[in-house]
């Protein structure tokens, strides 16, 4: 990577800040704010589902938001930026865990690849891809 195509430090921690935001909303009950994360012609995809533009993610987001029996902790690591035209590539590994109430926790492994842009305002997802490489239950052992 040339000098010129390198990401800066004030660019990366917006771009941290910005995967951290996304993940405290999801799991601190303010998931009906996610889509303020998102430029309008976003694109969110994961196995399960494929969301097009502002509004569609704002509709999951706010139903989410409702189901407040479903618990969540969203880790991100391993970051890797890199530059696509005027917008920043991030690459991470995802660890998810979902807890629904009254059965065992769902731990969801895989890998993220977001694509940032700069607005007004700072930095929004113009799309994230998740891919799910490993899913399965965690057993609860006595103590």
């Amino acid at each position: 990577m040339s000098k010129t195509e390198s990401v800066d430090v004030d660019e990366q921690r917006a771009i941290e800040a910005l995967l951290t935001e996304f993940a405290y909303r999801v799991d601190h009950g303010q998931a009906d704010r996610v889509h303020e994360l998102f430029m309008p012609d976003a694109t969110l995809s994961t196995p399960a589902f494929v969301l097009n533009g502002r509004d569609e993610i704002e509709a999951r987001f706010r139903a989410r938001a409702q189901d407040t029996a479903r618990r969540t902790r969203h880790f991100w690591s391993n970051l890797k930026l890199s530059r696509e035209g005027g917008a920043i590539v991030a690459l991470t590994n995802a660890l998810t865990v979902v807890a629904p109430e009254g059965v065992a926790p769902i731990l969801m492994g895989g890998s993220s690849r977001d694509v940032c842009v700069r607005r007004d305002d700072g930095w929004a997802f113009q799309s994230r891809a998740l891919t799910i490489v490993f899913e399965g239950r965690l057993t609860v052992g006595a103590h």
